[in-house]
């Protein structure tokens, strides 16, 4: 059979082999181009590291439990002995159940509940002498 009566009959035409792209040349200057003539570079160094520390508990330690109320522990900041100062704030569970009594209710009397509600709030428990973060206690 010759291509012709190949193409006749439907069959598509024969495959020939392909000669792959040549690879580029190797760039001449690599990555970097060479300085000017006369230019005198001094030497880099390596990337320089930086380790920042901050002051608080010890590695490996874990921040005590907190309740939610006042909790009586030591600052990881002053290290002092302290109770704690409770910050209660709106979380996401607070507006839910806001919305949820809107929706139940039927009226937006029953959605301020929730807010006036400690036990629905998130408690943000601080130091009283350097006013640090200590931890927080969510209601579950």
């Amino acid at each position: 059979m010759d291509a012709t009566m190949e193409n006749k009959m439907g069959l598509p035409p024969p495959y020939e082999q392909t000669r792959p792209n040549p690879a580029p040349p190797p760039s001449y200057f690599g990555d970097n181009p060479p300085p000017p003539p006369g230019l005198i570079v001094p030497p880099t160094a390596g990337p320089r590291t930086t380790v920042i520390t901050t002051p608080g508990a010890a590695p490996g330690s874990r921040p005590a439990k907190m309740g939610p109320g006042p909790s009586g522990t030591t600052c990881p900041t002053c290290n002092k002995s302290i109770v704690t100062t409770v910050e209660y704030v709106p979380n996401n569970r607070t507006h839910i159940i806001s919305a949820a009594l809107c929706v139940l209710a039927g009226c937006c009397c029953g959605c301020f509940v929730p807010y006036c509600m400690r036990s629905c709030k998130t408690a943000n428990h601080y130091c009283p002498q350097c006013k640090a973060f200590i931890g927080s206690f969510t209601p579950s």
